[in-house]
């Protein structure tokens, strides 16, 4: 029992010093992806404009699960201007980085 909370602290504590002062937001933004992504590799990035019209940079990490409107897995590749998403991850300054990205 006692390794086991051992292990619990020394996660929590490594994640709070990951993520600066130990706040880890998650956001979850509905828009449209105003051009094209920009694909390289296994990420990329995308305008998107919410529907406040307020314009963000969505970033695409090798870890961003991506979902089509089938509801199957999809890349970069698969998201294009004009398509309405919704993106859940993370704020890192003026982007987001993407952890899941669903079209709508």
């Amino acid at each position: 029992m006692r390794g086991i909370m051992a292990l619990l602290v020394g996660a929590l504590l490594a994640g709070a010093v990951a993520c600066g002062n130990g706040t880890f937001i998650i956001s979850v933004n509905s828009g449209v992806i105003i051009a094209d992504p920009r694909c390289a590799g296994s990420g990329g990035d995308f305008q998107l404009r919410q529907q406040g019209g307020l314009v963000v940079l969505v970033v695409i990490t090798s870890t961003t699960r991506i979902f089509v409107s089938s509801g199957g897995p999809g890349r970069c590749t698969d998201l294009f201007a004009n398509t309405a998403i919704e993106v859940s991850g993370h704020q890192s300054g003026d982007r987001i980085i993407a952890g899941t990205i669903t079209v709508e």
